[in-house]
């Protein structure tokens, strides 16, 4: 079996990171895999995470910590990680033991059958632990990444996943200033496929995920990975000037063939329509340069363009 990493983005965990180590070392003597987990401490002053995982390190030598020197989030936590691991694949999973250690060889041998660059592991609905509002909100953006993201057809995004070596670094190099893994692996490859795990309930405390942290992950994946918006603004601007012209035309053929009795009414209507539709026409072209500059900011380095 191939050397795999584990990256693991912590914040404010403890009694769940000993278990979630154990767990990885005996899938590994189980199954014949070598393993580095590389845990991203994300809550670098909470000291309950901070022993644990100094404990953790100090006890296993295939365990290496990462600490962020401030708060990040856990994007940024993993791509740290990914940025470090060395694995000739690497696997991303959450710190809550909700993500089955026991499914790492199936999504191995998964990706190695499917030849993919990644595989994102998703839970059949009906097996998901989340609470309800939390499987709702998960619902809504994969609703958005739907409409929004330029996927692979029927895709769906999960933070439990396996990439391969070549695919991790393209995401790291691709990454912005408030990054979406997920997206990132969209970006840079179509070769991206699902499959079904089990899903387990939460052992130790609640999740971080709020909702305001869901909708600002919502709001990121639409502004920084989409032009879409843009491009609604453009067409908007083009059609109200089409618009406004077919207005101004109306108004004309009225003041010569049939008349309008008001002094002045053809005239004023005329400018009125004309610049409000040259201003919308103005605020499509600005959309379109956005739109341009969007994706230079989006242009991934020539060496991540093939594997």
């Amino acid at each position: 079996m191939p050397f795999c990493s584990v990256v693991v983005p912590v914040y404010k965990s403890a009694e769940s990171l000993s278990v979630l180590t154990q767990q990885i070392f005996q899938i590994g003597l189980d199954e014949g895999i070598t393993f580095e987990l590389i845990f991203v401490n994300d809550s670098p002053f909470h000291l309950e995470t901070i022993k644990s995982l100094k404990e953790i390190e100090y006890s296993n030598n295939f365990v290496k910590v990462l600490t962020l020197r401030k708060n990040r989030g856990q994007h940024i936590a993993t791509l740290v990680g990914l940025d470090m691991a060395q694995g000739e694949y690497i696997i991303t999973m959450d710190d809550d033991l909700q993500h089955p250690v026991d499914e790492i060889p199936k999504m191995l041998n998964y990706i190695y059958e499917r030849k993919a660059e990644g595989v994102f592991a998703l839970p059949n609905y009906s097996d998901r632990k989340h609470s309800i509002w939390r499987s709702i909100a998960s619902y809504i953006l994969k609703r958005i990444d739907r409409v929004f993201l330029n996927k692979p057809k029927g895709l769906v995004l999960s933070s439990f996943r396996i990439l391969t070596k070549d695919l991790a670094r393209a995401t790291v190099n691709g990454y912005n200033a408030m990054p979406s893994v997920s997206s990132l692996m969209v970006n840079a490859t179509d070769n991206l496929v699902n499959l079904k795990v089990g899903h387990h309930d939460r052992e130790f405390g609640r999740t971080n995920y709020t909702l305001n942290k869901l909708i600002n992950l919502a709001i990121n994946s639409i502004i920084y990975y989409s032009s879409l918006p843009l491009r609604i603004i453009g067409i908007m601007g083009i059609a109200g000037l089409a618009g406004a012209l077919f207005f101004i035309l109306t108004i004309i053929f009225r003041k010569f063939f049939i008349g309008i009795e008001f002094p002045g009414y053809a005239s004023t209507v005329i400018l009125i329509s004309f610049f409000g539709g040259l201003n919308l026409f103005g605020i499509g072209i600005i959309g379109e340069y956005l739109i341009r500059v969007v994706k230079e900011q989006q242009k991934p380095p020539l060496s991540s363009l093939t594997k």
